[in-house]
């Protein structure tokens, strides 16, 4: 079955996203700064790893509204050659692309209902803050990976946000270094009582 990893890189104060996102800074402003790591992969076979193994590992993503409206032009085509699956209260037309289709969807678990689906035996990635924190909400996400960047952004698009007061207890599985970021990865404990249902915030998140 698939597994659904939230995936991102992540400054040292807890940003994943600088401020004042927008189709002109699909990042934020100084927000690019943060995935200097992959622009600069082949540098360093630990990154380089970890990037091919997002390629080849993403089986499905689930993205929010926010982060499609900024991503699709810079894209020119789906952000993985996957089925791509867009949380919103807003849906368009299904829409397809030279690698794959956006389809719209409006419910949490129906996104990952559909997205497990797709994937098969490979992984469901989220993109985003908000999709993140509304699939860790109600208890669907098996793993998180922080590629941790040595930058302290300031201001911004805060990662672990609007998730209650419960915690939500991780263990570590791994930890690898490279020269320009740290590869975190954890796995996500299971709730002991069943999720309450989570709606995408309004207006509709990234």
């Amino acid at each position: 079955m698939a597994r659904v990893l939230l995936d991102v890189t992540m400054s040292l104060d807890g940003f994943i996203a600088g401020p004042d996102v927008s189709v002109e800074h699909p990042m934020g402003v100084g927000g690019l700064r943060l995935h200097q790591w992959i622009f600069d992969a082949s540098a360093n076979e630990v990154d380089a790893e970890i990037v091919r193994g997002m390629r080849a590992g993403t089986g499905a993503v689930v993205l929010g509204r926010r982060t499609f409206d900024v991503g699709i032009d810079v894209w020119t085509d789906t952000p993985f050659p996957v089925p791509c699956f867009v949380l919103t209260h807003d849906p368009l037309a299904e829409r397809v692309e030279k690698s794959g289709t956006f389809t719209f969807v409006t419910d949490v678990r129906d996104a990952f209902a559909r997205a497990t689906a797709a994937a098969g035996d490979r992984d469901v990635r989220l993109m985003g803050a908000a999709v993140g924190q509304q699939f860790l909400a109600v208890g669907l996400v098996d793993e998180v990976r922080v590629q941790l960047a040595p930058v302290l952004l300031g201001a911004g698009r805060r990662l672990f946000a609007h998730l209650g007061d419960a915690p939500i207890e991780l263990d570590r599985v791994a930890t690898v270094d490279s020269p320009h970021v740290t590869h975190l990865r954890y796995l996500v404990r299971r709730p002991s009582t069943p999720a309450t249902e989570v709606h995408p915030p309004r207006p509709a998140g990234e």
